[in-house]
């Protein structure tokens, strides 16, 4: 593979330089070569095994002339392409600034940032944009969405482009042309959430246990796994809003864990809401 990483020099914003990438590649079929992409841009090696204390490594020197990767696999091998695609966008963002001597050492926590704050918290929402479009580029993803909603087609996309279903479904509350938020919980209690910002205000926090009025909360407790139908519930059950459109979608998984997707009729008006700050684990 060969690709032009002087292409990429003056590209400032991480989904342009996906989006670059992307061009260079042509028509490609899922999934996207991400260790073949790396070593095209200048990534000598990439080490996948499983280790303690850190989800992925990138070690470099200033000037980004070559360097290598380290993804943890504990967590299964789509996880760990995302965070191969995470530390190849450290290593093409020349800007980010070193968090270790040699180069970059990111947490779990690091691969779920998207909050917006010190340089830190900014360097690590940046490669996850990168990461997200480079492995689940518009092209591949949009003509995947059915009219409506669905979490199942978000389990395809997971299947399609080889990511993990958090980021599949976070992908598409994203890029679906309705009003979507996904909730994540595990043994009832959320875990963390993801909205567009049109969406209202989510009420509860990291923790809190799952609204007990929701479809959600009475879908966990007969432990049934598969996907439910979509069914209109309370919208003060999971936002800060009385009297809107709501409805929800569970998906019950392993272990007690469940992803909910809620999408919002606002074709009346209302006033903009405020972005919401995700929750942390």
């Amino acid at each position: 593979m060969q690709l032009d990483r002087i292409d990429l020099a003056d590209i400032r914003d991480p989904r342009r330089i996906a989006q670059a990438i992307h061009r260079q590649l042509g028509r490609i079929e899922p999934p996207v070569p991400v260790i073949k992409i790396a070593h095209a841009l200048g990534i000598v090696e990439v080490k996948q095994s499983q280790f303690d204390g850190f989800e992925g490594m990138l070690l470099t020197d200033r000037v980004r002339s070559q360097g290598a990767i380290a993804a943890n696999t504990t967590h299964g091998d789509a996880r760990a392409r995302f965070t191969i695609a995470h530390e190849l966008g450290h290593f093409l963002m020349e800007w980010h600034q070193f968090t270790d001597p040699s180069g970059f050492t990111c947490s779990p926590m690091d691969m779920r940032e998207t909050q917006e704050g010190r340089r830190e918290l900014r360097q690590e929402v940046e490669s996850n944009r990168f990461a997200i479009d480079l492995l689940a580029p518009p092209h591949l993803v949009d003509p995947k969405l059915g009219d409506e909603p669905d979490l199942r087609d978000a389990q395809h996309l997971r299947d399609r482009l080889h990511i993990s279903l958090e980021a599949s479904t976070r992908r598409m509350v994203d890029r679906h042309p309705q009003v979507l938020a996904a909730v994540w919980s595990a043994d009832q209690r959320i875990r963390y959430a993801h909205r567009r910002k049109e969406f209202p205000w989510i009420k509860w926090n990291s923790k809190d246990p799952v609204p007990a009025d929701s479809l959600t909360s009475r879908v966990a407790r007969n432990g049934n796994r598969g996907f439910t139908d979509w069914t209109l519930t309370d919208s003060f059950a999971w936002t800060d809003v009385v009297g809107i459109k709501l409805w929800e979608q569970v998906r019950v998984g392993s272990n007690g864990h469940a992803v909910t997707l809620l999408w919002v009729d606002l074709t009346d008006e209302f006033d903009e809401y405020e972005p919401v700050l995700a929750p942390r684990v």
